[in-house]
């Protein structure tokens, strides 16, 4: 099996996965259930569209076999499409924000049945449901801190990134 039709079994994969998450977000009204629906589809639509870029990728290249597995922009004589920037989430400006202290937002380490919560630039989020956060941890960075300088540092102007997340409060000092 080639590159080419193992990403085409995980785009139809993804497709499948996503329908389904519709259907079953159109059937229930549980709040929590919906939010992690939500973020379900985000991040297959995610995986769709960076396997898209790949598929691209080695179409643009086509002379000769694709051995990268790193998307590089599509061909110049297609038309680009710029990156979609999702709109905030509406749930993210609850009126009824809490404050947090560092020693408090410590207690949010997703163990336990605690929710996960991080704190970037002032704000914090829940990331209990997010695929990202599996096991209230990220690429070896455990929930219930601030990483204002690790965001910045790897996910430098992907704001859209944070908008897909519950605000749960600000970070006092």
């Amino acid at each position: 099996m080639n590159n080419t039709e193992l990403i085409r079994l995980q785009l139809n994969h993804l497709v499948t996965q996503a329908r389904q998450d519709l259907y079953t977000l159109s059937r229930t009204s549980d709040y929590y259930k919906n939010q992690q629906i939500l973020q379900r589809i985000w991040d297959a639509l995610s995986s769709i569209h960076f396997l898209s870029e790949l598929l691209a990728n080695q179409a643009s290249k086509t002379s000769c076999p694709v051995q990268n597995s790193i998307p590089q922009p599509a061909a110049t004589s297609q038309p680009q499409i710029p990156p979609i920037t999702p709109l905030p989430n509406p749930n993210n400006t609850t009126n009824n924000q809490r404050s947090f202290t560092i020693q408090e937002l410590a207690t949010f380490d997703g163990k336990n049945g605690r929710p996960a919560y991080v704190a970037v630039n002032g704000i914090v989020y829940d990331v209990t449901n997010n695929r990202a956060w599996a096991a209230a941890t990220h690429f070896g960075l455990v929930s219930g801190k601030d990483y204002t300088q690790e965001f910045a540092s790897c996910h430098a102007g992907q704001q859209s990134i944070l908008a897909m997340l519950p605000v749960v409060g600000r970070l006092v000092q």
